[in-house]
């Protein structure tokens, strides 16, 4: 799958990965479900109020703004519900920036505007060809709003994370673990899943701050954050594993 890399100001390389075309794809088509089905609603309960008859330009008026939120369900979606709407939340994938944080308004609106073009003009052609051809899949609407989408289910667990290169000769880098108890190592973990799942580096710099003042050490520069608090769960794994 591909990735999304991003290297934030506190030096932490963050991945996300990126949506695929199918998943994409399953979520509009959700999305133009619900569109249907609300024009449908919408023609029923003027047909069931008997508006259909009389005035000819007076019904069509009140079918144009009765349906005119349809036409803009795109964009009012993912604008309330911070780059996600119906098929998107359903498919747990997200719109966001190309820096990983939340898009703007004018974002939304341009990925909508030129929805015209590279999904309704060309039977979705052209958004296609370019999600496939482009190295952040993006559609036109995306290389102009410089957004991206992004899948939000997990891919790999924590304990993978933390734990994948511990083994019985681990070599402890921090023995000041000896500091942390129980109790911190698994609010360290806590705090960490939090991080890792909302891809916070607020959370995880601010985690890094408190083992510093605990164990009472400076990470190494050469260590971004995020690797150092690995290492910290890791020595302290060894440390106690057979106490």
């Amino acid at each position: 799958m591909n990735k999304l890399e991003i290297n934030t100001a506190q030096n932490v390389k963050i991945e996300y990965n990126l949506a695929s075309l199918g998943s994409r794809m399953i979520a509009f088509a959700i999305d133009y479900f619900i569109i249907v089905c609300y024009y449908f609603f919408c023609m029923f309960l003027l047909d069931s109020l008997n508006i259909t008859s009389g005035d000819p330009y007076l019904f069509y008026g009140i079918v144009m703004g009765m349906t005119l939120p349809a036409f803009f369900y795109t964009l009012i979606a993912e604008t309330a519900f911070g780059g996600q709407t119906m098929g998107k939340k359903i498919m747990k994938i997200k719109v966001v920036k190309l820096d990983g944080s939340r898009a703007n308004f004018y974002q939304y609106l341009s990925r909508w505007s030129l929805s015209i073009v590279d999904i309704w003009m060309t039977m979705g052609g052209i958004a296609i060809t370019s999600i496939v051809l482009s190295k952040n899949g993006q559609r036109i609407g995306d290389i102009a709003g410089e957004t991206s989408v992004i899948s939000l289910k997990p891919t790999l667990k924590l304990s993978d994370t933390i734990y994948e290169e511990t083994y019985d000769n681990h070599p402890i880098l921090f023995p000041q673990v000896i500091k942390l108890s129980d109790k911190d190592a698994n609010s360290i973990k806590e705090v960490y899943q939090t991080a890792f799942d909302r891809r916070d580096v607020g959370i995880l710099t601010a985690l890094v701050q408190r083992l510093e003042a605990v164990m009472e050490i400076k990470h190494p520069e050469k260590m971004t954050p995020n690797d150092f608090v690995l290492q910290v769960m890791k020595d302290h794994y060894s440390m106690f594993k057979d106490k």
